[in-house]
């Protein structure tokens, strides 16, 4: 993807994107519990840094945004818990579970330092 992107930018044409990922430096078990509760992407083998300098860009910048994002997933939290039975007849009691148990589990691990919320910009030269 960031390659493709890299292609269609034109010269001095700015990309950025958000992730969660695993705070750097974690432990092999800290590690595979950030795989295990965040989204698919978190699972890359190397830092976005490097992928976007594979990719070709160059003045990288990252900005650390995990404070911004817990409170927001909280404020979600509490919203979908308001709501509850309103969303289940919508997307159905399975689907509402299985959202809500994955949204608990993402902000216990940013909580205990193990996901982090991060923005990512880079430039095509």
């Amino acid at each position: 993807m960031l390659s493709a992107s890299h292609r269609v930018l034109r010269p001095g044409g700015r990309l950025a994107f958000h992730v969660i990922e695993p705070t750097p430096g974690l432990a092999r078990p800290a590690r595979r519990r950030a795989h295990r509760v965040g989204p698919e992407a978190v699972a890359v083998s190397t830092s976005y840094e490097n992928l976007l300098r594979s990719a070709g860009f160059v003045d990288i910048s990252v900005t650390e945004l995990t404070s911004e994002y817990a409170f927001t997933l909280g404020r979600w939290i509490e919203a979908s818990e308001r709501r509850e039975s309103a969303i289940r007849e919508v997307v159905g009691s399975d689907v509402f579970e299985e959202r809500a148990t994955s949204r608990l589990e993402r902000l216990r691990a940013i909580e205990d330092g193990i996901l982090a919320r991060t923005q990512y910009a880079a430039t095509r030269p």
